[in-house]
C-alpha cells in the first residue's frame, strides 16, 4: 500500500511542476508594464475617444509606459487591423528596468486608399518580449482627404523615335471625400519642352451613390504626345499630371528617346531661275518609313527679296511619303543675283535658292510694245500691197496733120 502511494506521488509531481509553471506564466501574462497611455497624433486615446487619421497620413503614435518588472529585448508595436496592406510599425529592442517610466515614438504609415469616404478600425499597442506582452486596444477611424485625385495606371511605349507621336493611357480616380469637377490630364516631357492636354471629365467619390449614379469615380484618358523630330537620344522624366480647381496630383515616369532614322526630307529641285514680281513652286518629299502616323510641323525662312508659302503642317502615314508645296516669289524690285532661303520640317532644314536673272516688265512697257508691233504690221501689209500693184499703160494720142 505504501509502494502504490509513493508511486502515485512520484506519477504527481511532474503534474504539479507543469502546472505551477503555467499559473506561474498566468499570473505573470499581461505584467510586463503599466499605466500605458498612448497618443495618436498628440491626442490621448483612451475610452470613449476616437481619433481621426487621413488617408496615406504618416501619423506620429507616441507610447508611454511604467515597467512592472527587469526584462531585455522588450519592443513596442503598433498596428492596425482590417485594411487589406498591412499598417504596422515597430520600434529596435530595448531592456526595461522595475518602476522606471520609458515613451516611445513611432510613426504609423495609415493605409493609401479606402473604399468608404470613412472607416473605423482598431488600433493595437503592444509591448512585448520573448516571455510577456502587454496589450491595449483603442478604436481609430480613417477618412479620406476632401479633395484627392489618384492615378492608379500608366500605359505607354517606354522606348520611343524622335518624330513619333505617344500614345499615354491614363487611368485617374478620385480618392477625395467630396465630388472632383472638371479633370484635366497633362503630359509632358520638360526636358524637350512638349506637353498635351486631355480632359477627364468629372468624378464622383465612390461608385456607390444614391445621386448621379450614372457617372464614374474613375476614367481612363488617352492623351497622345508629339515627340519632337529633332529629339537628341537619350532617357527622359515623362510626367503625367492630373488636376481640377481644388488638387493636383505628378506621377513620373521614364522614357527613352531615340534619334529619328525613318525619316527623310528631300528636294526635287533645289535652285530655280525666275525673274523679278515671278512666282515659283519648289516641291519637298517628306518621307516616312516608320510604324506610326507622323505629324510634321513646316516653317519658311527667307530675306526680305523672297516671299516664301508652305502649309503649317502636314501629316504622313506609316511607310509613305508626301509632297509639300514651297511657293516663291520675288519682289518686284528684287536685284539680279542668287538668293537662298530655308524650309524647316520638325528641325531638319533644306536650303534652297532662287535665281533673279532680270527686272519685271510693266504693263506701261508691254502695252506700247503691242501697238509698234500693230503699226508695224500695218505699214508691211501697205508695202506689200504697193510692190504687187502693176502700173496702167501710157494711151497713145494720134496727131492728125492737115
Amino acid at each position: 500500500m505504501v509502494n502504490i502511494t509513493m508511486k502515485t506521488k512520484a506519477l504527481l509531481v511532474p503534474f504539479f511542476v507543469a502546472f505551477a509553471l503555467l499559473l506561474v506564466s498566468f499570473v505573470s501574462a499581461g505584467n510586463l508594464a503599466t499605466d500605458v497611455e498612448t497618443r495618436f497624433n498628440d491626442v490621448s486615446l483612451g475610452a470613449g475617444v476616437t481619433m481621426a487619421g487621413m488617408v496615406g497620413d504618416n501619423v506620429p503614435v507616441k507610447v508611454t509606459f511604467e515597467a512592472t518588472q527587469d526584462m531585455s529585448d522588450v519592443k513596442v508595436n503598433v498596428r492596425i487591423e482590417g485594411h487589406r496592406d498591412d499598417v504596422e510599425a515597430s520600434t529596435s529592442r530595448f531592456n526595461i528596468i522595475d518602476g522606471i517610466t520609458y515613451t516611445k515614438l513611432l510613426s504609423l504609415e495609415m493605409p493609401s486608399d479606402l473604399d468608404d469616404l470613412d472607416k473605423e478600425f482598431t488600433l493595437y499597442v503592444e509591448i512585448v518580449s520573448a516571455d510577456d506582452r502587454t496589450e491595449k486596444e483603442y478604436s481609430v477611424r480613417i477618412q479620406r482627404e476632401s479633395y484627392e485625385l489618384d492615378v492608379l495606371s500608366v500605359d505607354y511605349n517606354s522606348q520611343v523615335s524622335a518624330g513619333d507621336v505617344l500614345p499615354v493611357v491614363v487611368v485617374v480616380k478620385n480618392t477625395g471625400y467630396e465630388r472632383a469637377d472638371d479633370n484635366y490630364v497633362v503630359v509632358s516631357i520638360p526636358a524637350l519642352g512638349v506637353s498635351s492636354r486631355g480632359y477627364a471629365g468629372d468624378l464622383i467619390p465612390t461608385e456607390d451613390c444614391d445621386d448621379d449614379c450614372d457617372e464614374e469615380d474613375s476614367v481612363l484618358k488617352t492623351v497622345y504626345l508629339q515627340i519632337p523630330a529633332n529629339a537628341v537620344a537619350g532617357v527622359y522624366d515623362l510626367e503625367i499630371k492630373v488636376s481640377n480647381s481644388d488638387s493636383s496630383t505628378v506621377v513620373r515616369k521614364l522614357i527613352n528617346v531615340d534619334a529619328d532614322a525613318s525619316t527623310m526630307v528631300l528636294a526635287t529641285v533645289k535652285t530655280q531661275d525666275m525673274k523679278a514680281g515671278e512666282t515659283k513652286t519648289y516641291d519637298l518629299v517628306v518621307v516616312n518609313s516608320g510604324e506610326d502616323v507622323k505629324v510634321f510641323n513646316i516653317q519658311a525662312v527667307s530675306s526680305s527679296a523672297l516671299t516664301v508659302s508652305v502649309p503649317s503642317v502636314v501629316t504622313v502615314g506609316p511607310k509613305s511619303s508626301a509632297t509639300i508645296p514651297v511657293s516663291v516669289t520675288a519682289s518686284k524690285d528684287a536685284e539680279v543675283g542668287t538668293y537662298t532661303f530655308s524650309v524647316d520640317v520638325d528641325g531638319e532644314q533644306v536650303v534652297l535658292g532662287a535665281n533673279v536673272t532680270g527686272g519685271s516688265v510693266s504693263a506701261s512697257v508691254v502695252a506700247l510694245t503691242v501697238i509698234l508691233v500693230i503699226v508695224f504690221v500695218v505699214l508691211l501689209v501697205v508695202l506689200i500691197v504697193l510692190l504687187t500693184r502693176k502700173e496702167s499703160p501710157i494711151e497713145e494720142v494720134e496727131t492728125s496733120y492737115y
